[in-house]
């Protein structure tokens, strides 16, 4: 009595649903195969290309679940890196960018900038979480060299704003420009706290989080 093959196993139906998916693991798909040697017809044996296919298919399988292995491996050492980078910056000074500032019980860090030449006026602005103008702080004149500023932390009726984020936008005006040239800013703040939480564990610093990659230097114990 000849017996039917055993179908090759099925990945997924045609429309792709994920609740009807079929998957098998290697030691399903060896049983499965060796099934189908077992009952297939010997006067009409499966056809070398379909057998090659099919032991194509288990090469295929075992290779990609070594990979995803391996990038898991990778991926769990890498947060691991990163976890203990960030817990030894807890009590260290870093600077980063001054555009985006946290405020923690009004305190906010010292930015620093510098004038490429003398400038006539400088003015600061200080933007809330929402986009509103929280204050603006008029600095006068400034020479050519690094400069520093920090923000009292105050708004323009003089009351002490929300913890949070806030954006700190300075702007340097020379005689004969015809706008405010937007300067480039630099924060200097102590990584009080982390925040392992998440698939990108990060510092925290004055209520802000930040990840490695937006700390731009971080700065020895006898460093200013």
């Amino acid at each position: 009595m000849t017996t039917n093959p055993i179908a090759a196993p099925v990945v997924g139906d045609s429309a792709g649903s994920a609740q009807n998916q079929q998957r098998i693991d290697k030691a399903e798909f060896l049983t499965l195969f060796l099934a189908q040697l077992q009952n297939q017809d010997p006067l009409s044996p499966m056809e070398p290309t379909e057998l090659t296919s099919q032991l194509a298919q288990l090469s295929s399988l075992e290779q990609l679940t070594a990979i995803n292995d391996r990038l898991d491996i990778l991926a769990g050492n890498a947060r691991l890196d990163a976890t203990a980078t960030i817990l030894g910056l807890i009590g260290r000074d870093v600077r980063f960018d001054g555009g985006r500032v946290g405020v923690r019980d009004g305190l906010a860090p010292e930015v620093s900038y510098t004038l490429e030449k003398r400038a006539d006026e400088v003015t600061v602005r200080v933007v809330g979480p929402t986009g509103e103008v929280v204050r603006e702080i008029a600095l006068g004149a400034q020479g050519v060299g690094p400069h520093t500023f920090q923000w009292d932390g105050r708004d323009a009726q003089g009351a002490v704003v929300p913890d949070g984020e806030y954006r700190i936008q300075i702007a340097a005006k020379s005689t004969g420009d015809e706008a405010p040239t937007p300067l480039s800013l630099l924060a200097t703040a102590r990584v009080d706290g982390a925040d392992l939480t998440t698939d990108e564990p990060a510092v925290v610093v004055g209520g802000r989080r930040l990840g490695l990659d937006e700390i731009e230097q971080v700065l020895e114990a006898d460093e200013d």
